[in-house]
């Protein structure tokens, strides 16, 4: 099926034995998830001091890339320790909009407008436009990577993002719906990278979330048609998990226990998707960030789960480690990958207007 909101997309083809592992981390503010509206109190303390993580994915040479809101380029200590960061080695930076926290601002308020996609197109680009802005005065240089939050997206996004330079979008949430909250619905696709764009090939790499089981191929078919109908909150579409015939997973420590993305893992790969993205909440990081890590416990079986994947990844699959920037590497067909514009404004400078 041809994914919506973004025309003319083809998809990626990847090189023969090319087995990728990235990290996509949503570097954004901590806030109460029911509330994702103009006024709610946030924190960004959660990005402070990130040493742990870069500790354990430094381990498997992994480098993380931040998508960064708002307020996190607000934050003069965040951003100082993502510059220095940055200069190491150690991580890579692009954006994720929150439509309730970035400016400009207008009347449109309640959850179903902290979904970029349904903000009206011209508003929606004078967010990105701002967003963008607001990273090239910290970091001296233009974001490739974008990312709606709230994985919303509009059917001017895609053109959007090919106008003001970017050129990775990771946007995509397969097998999710957001209808309830006015969001977008893709339970009709599946995991898979593809590119996109009319003047030039742009590279769509969706949260990896997929449908696997026993079920095979038809696993996926039942979870669509549940989720179509009556029967999506029905005994049945409960014991299709439970028995593992059709179960939907996430590449994420947050929810997800280690078997489970296994499973994940194994089914991609079986179907040949061998380029994978994990991902998760930079408030994940601290106790009482969000909902997945509430207690030190939490935080404890979050860094276990992660450290567990990367593992099965690098010893189990000999999967190889590589930034988003670098996947178009592993794709055939891919064009080379722009370099950041407007590098005359170096880090050194940005860093001397904060």
């Amino acid at each position: 099926m041809s994914p919506p909101f973004f025309n003319a997309s083809r998809p990626a083809l990847i090189a023969a034995g090319a087995r990728v592992c990235t990290l996509v981390i949503d570097a954004e503010e901590s806030f109460n998830w029911e509330t994702p509206v103009r006024g709610t109190a946030y924190t960004t303390s959660c990005m402070r001091n990130p040493g742990e993580l870069h500790r354990i994915v430094g381990a498997y040479g992994l480098v993380p890339t931040y998508l960064l809101t708002y307020p996190m380029l607000e934050d003069v200590d965040v951003v100082r320790t993502l510059r220095h960061q940055v200069g190491k080695g150690r991580c890579a930076l692009g954006v994720q909009l929150h439509p309730w926290v970035t400016p400009p601002f207008s009347n449109d308020i309640g959850t179903r407008y902290s979904f970029s996609g349904n903000l009206r197109s011209d508003f929606e680009e004078r967010k990105l436009v701002c967003l963008k802005s607001r990273f090239m005065e910290c970091f001296g240089y233009e974001p490739l990577v974008y990312r709606g939050g709230r994985y919303g997206v509009s059917l001017d996004t895609a053109g959007l993002l090919e106008k003001h330079g970017f050129a990775i979008d990771t946007s995509l949430a397969p097998r999710t719906t957001f209808d309830a909250e006015g969001g977008p619905n893709t339970t009709a696709l599946d995991y898979g990278l593809f590119w996109f764009g009319k003047q030039r090939n742009l590279l769509e790499v969706p949260l990896c979330r997929s449908v696997v089981g026993w079920a095979g191929l038809a696993a996926g078919r039942l979870y669509c048609y549940l989720n179509k109908s009556w029967a999506a909150h029905s005994p049945v579409s409960a014991m299709l998990s439970r028995s593992r015939c059709a179960e939907r997973i996430t590449l994420s420590p947050e929810g997800n226990d280690f078997p489970a993305m296994r499973r994940l893992i194994n089914g991609l790969c079986a179907r040949g998707q061998t380029i994978l993205a994990l991902s998760f909440h930079s408030s994940s990081l601290e106790v009482g960030g969000n909902p997945y890590v509430t207690t030190r416990a939490d935080l404890h079986m979050f860094y276990d789960r992660l450290s567990a994947v990367l593992d099965y990844f690098a010893n189990d699959l000999n999967f190889s480690f590589a930034g988003i920037l670098q996947v178009p590497d592993h794709l055939l067909d891919a064009p080379p990958m722009p370099p950041p514009r407007n590098q005359a404004v170096t880090a050194d400078a940005a860093g001397a207007r904060n």
